[in-house]
């Protein structure tokens, strides 16, 4: 009991001490890392990517196996068939590679999205924080080659991000089998 009354003591001197020095840092990295909303997004962009791994890999798959089937009709069949269904195997191999291609273009945009609401929300909050508690200065942690604990405000930031963005779903284009 004790102890906790003297932790709350310390909190309302660090407060005064805090509105006294118009100055604090923000460690975006930490607000992430402490971010709900960072790590539904993280676990929901993994998801998608072992799901279109999977995928990939049985195209990839059928792909070899045509290409074996094409080697070993190469002495039964005309040089000219044979040609024909080489380069439409090249074309299916080039359609897979744009496919992929796309794929993963299309999560790292999505995940730059996400990133980016989190951020977004972020800033609102640290910009009311700085507004209501009379902050002139805020700095990013990693451009500050010092900075004393109580000047930072990046959990105070993390813990409200938590109560107005607790998780965060990303809307994406579906790629059909036939891009």
């Amino acid at each position: 009991k004790l102890q906790a009354e003297e932790e709350a003591n310390k909190e309302q001197v660090s407060k005064k001490q805090n509105n006294n020095f118009p100055i604090v840092v923000i460690d975006m990295k930490k607000v992430l890392s402490k971010a709900t909303s960072w790590k539904t997004l993280q676990s929901e962009m993994k998801e998608i990517e072992e799901t279109f791994k999977k995928d990939i890999s049985k195209e990839e798959n059928e792909l070899k196996k045509e290409q074996e089937n094409l080697m070993a009709q190469k002495s039964v069949i005309s040089e000219q068939e044979f040609k024909q269904k080489e380069e439409a195997f090249r074309a299916k191999v080039k359609k897979i590679q744009t496919k992929i291609e796309n794929i993963r273009r299309d999560l790292e945009s999505s995940m730059a999205k996400g990133m980016q609401i989190i951020q977004a929300e972020a800033i609102k909050h640290l910009k009311q924080i700085a507004v209501k508690e009379g902050y002139l200065l805020v700095l990013d942690a990693t451009s500050t080659v010092i900075a004393a604990d109580k000047i930072n405000i990046s959990d105070l930031v993390a813990e409200k991000l938590n109560k107005t963005l607790p998780k965060i779903s990303i809307e994406r284009k579906e790629n059909n089998k036939d891009n």
